[in-house]
């Protein structure tokens, strides 16, 4: 015999508890966050390496800048003198840039959106040997230009520049 209606064995529900619900709607909500951190971490490495591309792209561009200018011995930053007026390289020693107020080779403000942040600093310091003789000295330069991203530096780029024989 089949078992009636009010039987005590049977229940008449067809739907979940709150109980249940709320134990389903938790591991769902677990699962879901578990599988988002792969792409949330994803994206934040994109941005990362986007950041890093930038700088060096402004720091590489720096430094063909300064070396593009003939070359002297490095008697540091010319007091007064601005950018578009550097007529060596070692004019270039001490130059840093403010944030928000980049500028290309042509001395225009580079207004690009994805700058924002950035700033840059160089310097052109003399490179000599131990036992180098006297006639030789002032014949080397360093050149670094560093870039940061607020207060953070991203990329540091250093070259070894020669006087022109």
């Amino acid at each position: 015999m089949l078992p009636s209606s009010s039987s005590p064995h049977r229940s008449g529900r067809g739907g979940f508890t709150l109980a249940e619900a709320l134990l389903a709607a938790t591991v769902l909500a677990i699962v879901s966050a578990t599988a988002t951190l792969p792409f949330a971490a994803g994206i934040q490495q994109t941005n990362s390496a986007a950041e890093m591309d930038q700088a060096v792209a402004l720091g590489q561009a720096m430094m063909e800048e300064v070396l593009s200018r003939p070359f002297t011995a490095p008697d540091g930053f010319t007091s007064g003198a601005t950018r578009d007026t550097f007529e060596a390289l070692d004019d270039f020693n001490g130059f840093a840039e403010t944030s928000g107020d980049l500028r290309d080779f042509q001395n225009v403000e580079i207004t690009d959106e994805t700058v924002s942040g950035f700033w840059r600093t160089v310097s052109v310091t003399p490179v000599t040997f131990a036992n180098q003789a006297a006639y030789d000295t002032g014949n080397l330069v360093r050149v670094e230009v560093r870039v940061f991203r607020d207060n953070a530096l991203l990329v540091r780029l250093a070259r070894i520049a020669t006087r022109e024989q």
